[in-house]
């Protein structure tokens, strides 16, 4: 049994609800070349900075069917770096829950390996959640890494709590705000979940459930 949340966990952008801001500016980037080396997502739990740091690195690594194409906003989804990410087995992208590593060895070493090129995928892809749990010293010790990374890594920080994050590493990223999904939207979201899961639920029960999410579709 996989929870709902992450059984309907978006894939690609087109899936991503309540985003089209962000969606549009990653969308005029990716299709200029001109991708920032560093993001950081910010907003309140559940409205997708995970999912979308997900999607971005498959979007920086897809190949498409033909194993010869470039970085593109619809990822194929079929390609062996779509579905080594889509399973959270990429040797490329690599997670880190900074709630739990917070020090300054942690750092060092995510620092370490940024030297070696990615073993099969286009770009290494480092993805710090929770990156305001990072002490002082881990902090600093990540400064000149993020400024000048090697043209084969892409930094993606995500947070909750974008005040916690020292000034000197914002400004060394793009950031993007994740709003609220609005009531309406996720209702119209909830009601495809149950009927997809044959599910009955009344008009007004979807209303009052995403009421009470209060922006977050998790």
């Amino acid at each position: 049994y996989t929870v709902l949340a992450r059984k309907y966990r978006p894939t690609s952008f087109d899936g991503l609800i309540g985003q089209g801001g962000t969606v549009r500016i990653l969308t005029n980037a990716v299709e200029t070349g001109r991708l920032a080396h560093a993001f950081v997502l910010t907003g309140v739990r559940g409205v997708g900075k995970t999912t979308m740091a997900r999607i971005i690195a498959r979007v920086l690594n897809c190949i498409g069917e033909d194993g010869i194409s470039g970085p593109t906003i619809k990822p194929c989804g079929v390609c062996e770096h779509c579905i080594a990410i889509g399973q959270d087995r990429h040797v490329d992208v690599l997670e880190m829950d900074a709630a739990s590593r917070t020090g300054v060895d942690d750092i060092r070493e995510l620092i370490e390996g940024v030297r070696y090129r990615p073993t099969s995928a286009r770009y290494k892809v480092y993805i710090i959640d929770e990156v305001h749990m990072l002490s002082k010293n881990a902090f600093n010790a990540l400064l000149k890494t993020l400024e000048e990374p090697p043209e084969h890594v892409k930094f993606i920080l995500a947070t909750t709590e974008i005040r916690k994050i020292p000034v000197t590493v914002l400004s060394r990223c793009q950031r993007f705000d994740l709003r609220r999904v609005d009531e309406e939207t996720i209702s119209n979201h909830f009601m495809m979940v149950a009927e997809s899961e044959g599910a009955k639920i009344s008009k007004s029960a979807v209303r009052l459930i995403a009421r009470a999410a209060d922006g977050s579709v998790r």
